[in-house]
């Protein structure tokens, strides 16, 4: 009788066991949690998309300047030549006035350019400050859910452990064939391992025997 008792008390204790861990997977915190990570972890990836987007924008303005920079250098050794009068050549000094003009049209058209991409950069650093922005709310909200979790998960996992514990004494206390057979059995039948039997009825299976 006393096995039977320890065997009945067992499946009790494997039974809360089972039921604190589901308590502890359903609990609205841990999903909040779950959905926070996910959230956070989109919002990663849209700052490492605008950080890149960034980069291209930094790499192509710099482009404009050094392309602005090298044509203003030219214009400057252009010039120099117009007022040198090393260049007494009417033709030649024609063909330098215009080719002055055809370099300031450039830098003019190239400085546009450059404004614009300016413009989309100032934009674009715009948006990644409200990409940063939700990321430290997402880390903020993440925080506090976890923080609810461990108040109240931690009540329940307290009691887990309890009931582990208990478990484990038990058993010990069984013969080794009786608990390798009892294991067998309840994780083939979903958690149930034994039940008493009342009035014909398993109290495992609710059969009627």
């Amino acid at each position: 009788m006393e096995t039977v008792r320890i065997l009945l008390e067992l499946q009790e204790r494997d039974l809360s066991i089972l039921r604190l861990s589901k308590e502890l997977d359903e609990m609205p915190e841990k999903r909040a949690i779950l959905a926070a990570r996910a959230k956070i972890a989109e919002i990663v990836k849209l700052k490492e998309r605008t950080a890149g987007v960034l980069l291209h924008m930094d790499q192509a303005s710099g482009l404009l300047d050094d392309t602005i920079a090298g044509l203003k250098a030219k214009m400057v050794s252009e010039q120099a030549k117009l007022l040198s009068g090393e260049i007494a050549n009417p033709k030649e000094l024609q063909a330098v006035s215009r080719e002055l003009e055809s370099l300031l049209k450039r830098v003019e058209q190239l400085e546009v350019e450059l404004l614009a991409q300016m413009e989309k950069r100032e934009a674009g650093a715009a948006q990644a400050a409200k990409i940063d922005a939700a990321l430290a709310e997402g880390a903020r909200r993440e925080a506090t859910l976890t923080a609810a979790f461990k108040s109240r998960g931690g009540d329940i996992l307290s009691r887990s452990d309890a009931e582990k514990h208990a478990r484990g004494l038990l058993f010990a206390a069984l013969p080794a064939d009786l608990a390798a057979r009892y294991e067998a059995v309840r994780q083939a039948h979903h958690g149930f391992g034994v039940g008493a039997l009342a009035d014909s009825m398993c109290g495992g299976c609710r059969v009627t025997l």
